[in-house]
């Protein structure tokens, strides 16, 4: 254990070895108590093991079972730290306890306390889970205690504080979680101290993309060795005056770079942005002259397909006028061959088989009495077929004999009036149709 009751008063294990003469009072005598369970205890100290008092007997004692589970270095911690807090009571006017039970089942490794204020010093390793810190800073805040930790680590680095260079936690937890965001470290291999301070530096005003990851950005934490006769407390927490000092560089430091970093940042997006309105400017520029090529190409093949199709027009036009030309010939050597039979042999034309006409006198075609096939005929029906009993057709025979076979009283009107109109300018439509007349029974 590393302390005592002794006279009334506590005396811990490193004040016995100041003095020789009371080093060996002390070990002979027979007065000392735990300042636990009450029971009597006994000073020891050796080559190999540090100085501490133990029970005569293995008691069921809380203090003595703690007292044991401490690392060497949390006593060398204890140890050390307690003179710089001894100092700092006497200067602010604190009381300083040790080992001091105020959350259950916990010794709280240091306690200052005044009428004002109190602080709760803890010793923590990296054993400390993120629950128990939690837990632990609830449970003294509640009880009106300011939580505060020195950490013990393998490896203090001077180098500012980051996930890459300090990951342990209770470090970590200190600097976001302490008062001031500091956190006190002794390296446990060469016992040096030393201080980190975290710099919450306002980030309102950076952009909203901010992904560049700089110096003053990713490194948030001033990490300096300290002397522990420097140590003092305010009610932000520990510090030195050679840390306020480099502290208060260190931010100026860093908001100098983040005041450089955004005009470089703020000229580099102006470039950006000036560089993205150019590039579209030549964009909308090489768009239109790409719309503007491209409608001259366009314009150029339609008027290329209206010649095409004004040529194609014409060439059909041309072979439309041709075979109407040499259908009309045909025609009218079909005619001239008609009328030239019919001229020479009276007779009437029908279809051409094996290069001769079929030819037909008047007296076959009405030979017989067609059938009642047809429909009512105007003037027009009978001007139709008389232009082409005109050209000597055998089919317009066939068709006005047929009509005359049925026609009616109406239609016989129609058809003399016809007669009576031609007579001076047809009188050959008018003997032939006299005598389908005739033929037909027409009176």
């Amino acid at each position: 254990m590393e302390k005592c009751i002794y006279k009334g008063e506590v005396l811990y294990a490193y004040q016995v070895l100041q003095n020789f003469d009371f080093e060996q009072e002390i070990r002979s005598c027979h007065a000392l108590t735990c300042c636990d369970c009450g029971a009597r205890v006994f000073f020891k100290h050796g080559k190999q093991r540090t100085e501490c008092f133990a029970h005569y007997k293995r008691e069921e004692c809380k203090y003595g079972e703690y007292c044991r589970k401490q690392s060497n270095i949390f006593k060398h911690t204890q140890h050390e730290l307690y003179t710089p807090l001894q100092r700092i009571a006497e200067n602010h006017g604190f009381v300083l306890e040790e080992d001091v039970i105020i959350i259950h089942d916990h010794y709280t490794a240091f306690v200052l306390r005044s009428d004002s204020i109190k602080y709760a010093i803890d010793i923590i390793d990296t054993a400390a889970t993120s629950a128990a810190l939690e837990k632990r800073n609830r449970l003294y805040e509640a009880a009106g205690y300011q939580y505060l930790q020195i950490t013990v680590d393998k490896n203090a680095e001077s180098e500012p504080f980051s996930e890459r260079d300090m990951a342990y936690f209770p470090v970590k937890y200190a600097l976001n979680k302490s008062l001031n965001h500091t956190a006190v470290v002794i390296d446990k291999e060469r016992k040096n101290w030393s201080i980190y301070i975290l710099d919450k530096m306002d980030m309102s005003g950076l952009p909203d993309c901010f992904y560049d990851i700089t110096d003053w950005y990713d490194y948030d934490a001033l990490a300096m060795p300290i002397s522990l006769f420097d140590l003092d407390i305010d009610t932000n927490g520990f510090f030195t005056v050679p840390s306020h000092k480099a502290y208060g560089d260190f931010c100026s430091y860093r908001r100098i770079q983040k005041e450089n970093w955004l005009k470089e940042e703020t000229a580099r997006r102006e470039r950006q942005r000036k560089q993205a309105e150019e590039a579209r400017r030549e964009a909308e520029t090489r768009r239109q002259e790409y719309k503007r090529r491209l409608g001259e190409l366009e314009e150029k093949r339609r008027q290329e397909a209206e010649i095409r199709q004004a040529a194609y027009e014409a060439a059909k036009q041309q072979a439309r006028q041709a075979a109407e030309q040499k259908r009309q010939q045909r025609v009218a050597d079909e005619r001239s061959e008609i009328a030239q039979i019919h001229r020479a042999t009276g007779t009437y034309i029908g279809s051409k088989i094996k290069g001769e006409y079929e030819r037909f006198t008047l007296e076959e075609l009405t030979s017989s009495k067609p059938g009642n096939w047809l429909r009512e005929y105007t003037k027009e029906d009978f001007e139709q077929k008389t232009a082409e009993l005109k050209e000597y057709k055998a089919s317009a025979v066939k068709t006005m004999f047929a009509k005359l076979c049925y026609i009616n009283s109406s239609e016989k009107t129609i058809l003399i009036q016809f007669l009576d109109e031609i007579q001076g300018s047809d009188p050959e439509s008018v003997r032939v149709i006299k005598y389908l007349m005739i033929r037909a029974g027409v009176n």
